[in-house]
């Protein structure tokens, strides 16, 4: 082929990449008077809402044979409804139970499970909250569907750990709540009788119990907790002996870069030694007499008591069997007469990775945010605003919620309508940081997503250009060719 048709036929196959999905890093584009009269449609509409499309998952449900001693995978597609991760379908399908033509599977009934943590996915751990209900099940057939929900949430890559609670608690293997469970990981034995035997026979051991256990730690910012699983050694199989090496371990601080690093040690403010006390409402308790040198060295930190109560609540009662609450006092005083996980929803964030300006193209950073929004298309907007604050270039300054009208999120296609302002501002930037703000907005919004193209509106309506760069018309296709690898060279498509 000679050099005028190689010539040729780049410039055809650059034009046909620019029509059908935007512009690409690392391509010679054609300028935009090629392109002016050319019409060119995205494949969705702009909304005038949020919004996420159903959609259909195949995923591998974990059940149980007849007479519930082993997990028995059943191949099936679930529907994701709007708003909800690929883990909440699955999990929600599981606990309905085998649908008809499911035959040789069994599955207990569970009721109805409620409230916001019934599913919390953060650093790849996922923690279920069960109703208490279940606790007029057999520990052996309790144990068996907390099994079966560890392995079928660790089907998604996602998730690695599973801390299954019932009641916002820590249930434990055996009636007299000596030994707890402690956080799953995927199990390929899938005999669940005799798994349980040989954990049942631990609480008889005298040289105490080696577990997974899940701690939580303080954001570095926002009042946020993030999970952290650890293998602990606990020297004796007794709830006193894993309250006061959980104490221990929180103070030892978190291993997460995105957890704040100087947390208060618990060991270092108790008062009186932690006990398991009956209140006088009747309820089993952890009491933490604290002085009242904590809330000076809380305040040194950044961290509030709310949070530094939720840390200490979601930790222990994840993981110490047969206690109702935590009542804490500080230099004598009730902070808490009974603080349960229920009285910190909310409190647990999740890294979202988002996309700002360097150099030759765009780096990712972690921020948190709410567990329950992580994923949300609005709020990864929010968050990529927020960033100017921190002197990181990712879109304009003076931006608000206000200015994004609408976000669907499709299979395909994330259709985001922006306000006329957002376009101004947007048209103000040099031609580099068009095209920074632009990927950023698309790799942070396809970021982990189904959907891996993007198409602007703005008041309803698609522009052709805005710096004069790009042509913005039809969809934009997630570009990791424009992100700087850690060595500082630009990803290749």
């Amino acid at each position: 082929m000679n050099h005028v048709k190689r010539a040729a036929l780049a410039a055809w196959l650059t034009a046909l990449l620019l029509l059908l999905g935007g512009c690409v890093s690392q391509l010679s584009e054609r300028s935009m008077a090629d392109l002016s009269d050319a019409e060119i449609h995205p494949d969705a509409s702009a909304p005038t809402q949020d919004g996420v499309q159903d959609g259909e998952l195949l995923c591998t449900l974990y059940f149980l044979n007849e007479d519930g001693s082993r997990l028995i995978p059943v191949t099936r597609s679930v529907t994701v409804q709007g708003g909800e991760s690929r883990a909440q379908a699955a999990l929600g399908a599981l606990l309905l139970g085998p649908q008809e033509g499911e035959n040789g599977v069994s599955w207990p009934e569970l009721g109805t499970a409620r409230g916001e943590r019934l599913l919390e996915v953060s650093c790849g751990v996922a923690t279920v909250n069960l109703p208490a209900s279940l606790r007029t099940l057999s520990q052996e057939m309790l144990y068996a569907v907390r099994m079966a929900i560890a392995n079928t949430l660790t089907e998604f890559s996602e998730i690695s750990y599973v801390n299954v609670l019932i009641g916002g608690r820590e249930e434990g293997l055996d009636l007299g709540a000596t030994l707890p469970v402690g956080t799953f990981t995927r199990i390929d034995d899938l005999d669940v009788s005799a798994r349980f035997s040989r954990l049942y026979e631990q609480r008889l051991s005298p040289g105490g119990v080696t577990l997974l256990t899940t701690l939580y730690f303080p954001a570095a910012e926002g009042g946020l907790l993030l999970p952290e699983v650890r293998s602990i050694a606990y020297a004796q199989v007794s709830p006193i002996e894993y309250l006061y090496t959980l104490l221990g371990e929180m103070g030892k601080g978190a291993s997460l870069a995105l957890c704040a690093q100087d947390v208060p040690a618990p060991m270092d403010y108790i008062e009186e030694m932690p006990e398991i006390v009956r209140t006088e409402d009747g309820y089993v308790a952890i009491e933490l007499r604290l002085n009242r040198e904590l809330e000076p060295a809380l305040e040194a930190s950044g961290i509030t008591l709310e949070t530094y109560m939720a840390m200490l609540t979601d930790t222990l009662m994840g993981f110490v069997p047969g206690v109702e609450g935590i009542r804490v006092m500080i230099d004598g005083e009730i902070e808490k007469s009974l603080a349960t996980r229920d009285d910190f929803e909310g409190c647990i964030g999740a890294p979202a990775t988002l996309y700002v300006m360097n150099g030759k193209g765009l780096s990712r950073v972690q921020r948190v945010l709410p567990q329950a929004r992580a994923d949300d298309a609005r709020a990864r907007l929010s968050a990529l605003m927020a960033l100017g604050g921190e002197n990181l270039f990712a879109l304009p300054d003076g931006l608000t919620q206000e200015d994004i009208l609408a976000v669907f999120v499709g299979d395909e296609t994330i259709a985001v309508n922006l306000s006329g302002r957002f376009r101004d501002a947007l048209a103000a930037l040099g031609p580099g940081q068009e095209r920074a703000a632009v990927y950023a907005m698309v790799n942070t919004l396809t970021e982990g997503a189904r959907a891996s193209r993007v198409a602007f509106f703005f008041e309803g309506e698609q522009v052709q250009t805005l710096a004069g760069e790009l042509e913005m018309r039809g969809t934009f296709v997630r570009n990791p060719g424009m992100v700087v690898t850690d060595d500082g060279s630009v990803g290749v498509l």
